[in-house]
C-alpha cells in the first residue's frame, strides 16, 4: 500500500496542475504568448520571431527571455497545435515531475545515513515532500501557466539527485551536469542560483569527491562548461540587456546624489559625502530590503507576491498556515541535531535561491523570481514536519496523540480546501486582468470574422502583435520580415518594442486609437473601454467582458453614424 502512496501523490499534483488549464488561469499573458510563437517559428522556420537561428536568448519584446521553454514547447506545439493548451500543459507535466524528482531527491539525500535521525525517517520525509510540494499552492499556481520560471523546480531537484547518485556511479555526474547547464536556461534566477548550488554541492560532499578518480570528473566538468559559456555567450546577444534593465543599480546614482548634496551643503567635505552616499550604498540598501521580504511572514503566510501576472493570487501566502509549526520546528532540530551537514546544504540552498529577485529592481515579493526556494522550502517544512511528529510522539501518547495528529491533517485539509475555493471556484476577477483576459479572444475573433479589414489595434493592451500572430498562426517568415522594421525600437532608445508610436503586421496597424485620424475610415478600432468616447454604443461590433461582466476590450466600427456624433 505504501508504494503506491507516492503514484496517488503523483495524480494529486498533476490533476491540481493540469485541471481545465483553459481557464486557470482565466487570462494569457503576452509571454505565454510569445513561448509558443517562438516555439512555432523555430518548429517552421528554425529561427524564433526576431530570425534568429536556435537562438541563445529570446528576444521576445525587449526583454530577452531564456530559451529553455519554448524549445520544450517545440514538440507539444507540433503534436497539439499552437493554442493555450499546448503552450501550459509542458508546464502542468514539469510540474508534476517536480514532485517526482523532488521526492527521489530526498530518498537520495538522507538514504546514504547509516544511523541516527534521518537513516529511520528518510523515507516519510520524502513522502512528506513531494505531498507539500504536491499542494502546495505557490507551485501548483506557477505550474499552470506557461510560466518559465517553474522548470527550475524541476531541473534543480533533478541535478540534485543525479549528483548525489554519481557519488557512487560517477556517470550519473555527467547527466548531473547537463540538467545543471540546462537549467542555466530555464529562468533567469537559475543563472545566478545554479552556479551557487553547484558550490555548495561540492563544499558539502567534498570528502566524497576526493575519493573520485579524477578522470571521471573531467566530462562532467566540461559539459557544465559548455553550457556555462553558452551562457556567458548569450549576455552578448542581448540576455544582458535584461539583466542591465531590472539591476538594483538602475537609478542607483540619481537617488544618492540628493542625500550627498544635502550633506556638502552641510558643510561635509564631497569625498566624505560621497562616502556615505553613493550609488553602492543605495544598492545594499535595497538588496537587503529586497532579500528580506522573501522571508518575511508577508511574503511566506498573509500576502503572499505582490502581483499576479505569473498566475498567482496576491493575498493569499506562498505557504499554509498550517506549514508554520514545520518551520519552526526545522529551526529546532537545525539547533539540536548532531547530523547537521545536509540540514544546512537544504538551509543554504533556501538562502541563495532569492538573491537574484533581491538583486532586481520592481515590486518586490516576486514569487516567480524566488521559484527556486520551492523545492528547497518543501524539504525542510518535511523535515520540520517529521521532527515535530517524533516529539510530539514522546510528550502525547495513546488515543489522545492520535486524536491530535488527525485534528491537525483535518485543519491543513482546510486550508488546502479554501486554496481549490479561490483559486477554482472564486470569480477569477483578479488574475483576468493581470493576466490580460480578452486579448488573445479579441484576436481570435478577428481573425475569424474581420478578413482582410483594416484593423487598428491600441497598443495599451500590451504587445498586442504577438496575440495576432498566435491567433492566426501567422506565417512566421512573414512575421520576422515585418520583425526587419520592428528593429527600430532599439535604434530609437526604447525598452519594449509596443513603445514605438506604430508598427505593423499585415493588416494590422499598432499603434494609439486616434480618434480624429481613424474617424469615417473603413477601419476596426480594437482597445479599452476608456479609449473611446461616451454615448458609441450602436458603434460597437464587439464586447469582450472579464469574468466579471465588467467590459475589457471593444471592437468599434467608426464609420457608424454614433460614433461621429459622440466624437
Amino acid at each position: 500500500m505504501r508504494k503506491w502512496l507516492i503514484v496517488g501523490i503523483l495524480l494529486l499534483g498533476f490533476l491540481l496542475r493540469s485541471y481545465d488549464l483553459y481557464s486557470y488561469p482565466s487570462g494569457f499573458t503576452p509571454d505565454e504568448a510569445s513561448f509558443g510563437y517562438d516555439a512555432y517559428s523555430i518548429l517552421k522556420t528554425g529561427r524564433d520571431q526576431w530570425e534568429k537561428q536556435f537562438p541563445l536568448s529570446l528576444e521576445s519584446f525587449g526583454d530577452f527571455k531564456p530559451p529553455l521553454y519554448a524549445y520544450v514547447l517545440v514538440s507539444s506545439v507540433a503534436l497539439l497545435g499552437l493554442n493555450k493548451f499546448s503552450v501550459r500543459f509542458p508546464n502542468a507535466l514539469a510540474g508534476t515531475l517536480a514532485i517526482l524528482f523532488t521526492y527521489l531527491m530526498v530518498k537520495e539525500l538522507f538514504g546514504s545515513e547509516k544511523e541516527g535521525f534521518f537513516a529511520s525517517k528518510y523515507k516519510g520525509v520524502a513522502k512528506i515532500a513531494s505531498l507539500l510540494l504536491a499542494v502546495s499552492s505557490w507551485h501548483a499556481m506557477l505550474s499552470r501557466g506557461g510560466f518559465e520560471a517553474n522548470l527550475t523546480t524541476l531541473l534543480t531537484p533533478l541535478a540534485v539527485y543525479l549528483f548525489i547518485k554519481g557519488l557512487k556511479k560517477p556517470k550519473a555526474l555527467i547527466f548531473s551536469a547537463l540538467v545543471f547547464g540546462l537549467n542555466l536556461f530555464s529562468y533567469h534566477s537559475a543563472r545566478v542560483v545554479t552556479p551557487l548550488l553547484m558550490i555548495l554541492l561540492v563544499f558539502t560532499y567534498r570528502k566524497e569527491i576526493t575519493v573520485i578518480n579524477k578522470k571521471q570528473l573531467l566530462v562532467p566538468i566540461f559539459v557544465f562548461s559548455v553550457f556555462l559559456s553558452l551562457m556567458i555567450y548569450s549576455f552578448f546577444e542581448g540576455a544582458g540587456k535584461r539583466v542591465a534593465d531590472r539591476s538594483i543599480l538602475q537609478g542607483a546614482l540619481e537617488e544618492a546624489a540628493g542625500p550627498r548634496l544635502e550633506l556638502i551643503n552641510k558643510g561635509y567635505p564631497p569625498f566624505i559625502a560621497r562616502l556615505i552616499h553613493n550609488k553602492y550604498q543605495v544598492a545594499v540598501r535595497r538588496f537587503t530590503n529586497n532579500y528580506g521580504q522573501y522571508f518575511s511572514g508577508k511574503f511566506l503566510f498573509t500576502e503572499g507576491p505582490a502581483e499576479a501576472t505569473y498566475g498567482m493570487i496576491p493575498g493569499r501566502g506562498v505557504l499554509y498556515w498550517f506549514e508554520l509549526p514545520f518551520l519552526l520546528s526545522f529551526i529546532v532540530l537545525l539547533i539540536k541535531s548532531k547530523e547537521k551537514r545536509l540540514l544546512i546544504f537544504l538551509l543554504g540552498w533556501l538562502l541563495i535561491s532569492p538573491i537574484p529577485a533581491a538583486l532586481a529592481t520592481g515590486r518586490g515579493y516576486a514569487g516567480n523570481r524566488a521559484a527556486t526556494m520551492i523545492p528547497s522550502i518543501q524539504v525542510i517544512l518535511a523535515l520540520g514536519a517529521v521532527y515535530l511528529d517524533a516529539i510530539s510522539r514522546k510528550v502525547v501518547k495513546g488515543r489522545l496523540g492520535n486524536y491530535i495528529r488527525a485534528e491537525y491533517i483535518f485543519v491543513s485539509l482546510v486550508f488546502f480546501i479554501f486554496f481549490i475555493k479561490d483559486y477554482f471556484a472564486s470569480p477569477p476577477q483578479i488574475l483576468a486582468q493581470a493576466t490580460l483576459y480578452g486579448n488573445l479572444e479579441a484576436a481570435a475573433w478577428l481573425s475569424s470574422n474581420a478578413g482582410s479589414t483594416q484593423i487598428v489595434i491600441s497598443r495599451k493592451l500590451s504587445e498586442p502583435h504577438i496575440y495576432v500572430a498566435f491567433a492566426n498562426k501567422w506565417n512566421p517568415v512573414s512575421y520576422q520580415e515585418a520583425t526587419k522594421d520592428w528593429s527600430r525600437y532599439k535604434k530609437e532608445g526604447l525598452l519594449f518594442l509596443d513603445q514605438l508610436g506604430e508598427y505593423r503586421l499585415g493588416n494590422y496597424t499598432f499603434s494609439d486609437i486616434d480618434l480624429e485620424r481613424y474617424r469615417q475610415k473603413k477601419v476596426l478600432l480594437v482597445g479599452k473601454p476608456d479609449e473611446f468616447p461616451q454615448g458609441i454604443e450602436s458603434s460597437i461590433v464587439k464586447t469582450f467582458y472579464y469574468p466579471d461582466r465588467d467590459p475589457a476590450i471593444l471592437v468599434v466600427d467608426p464609420t457608424v453614424q454614433s460614433y461621429a456624433k459622440a466624437y
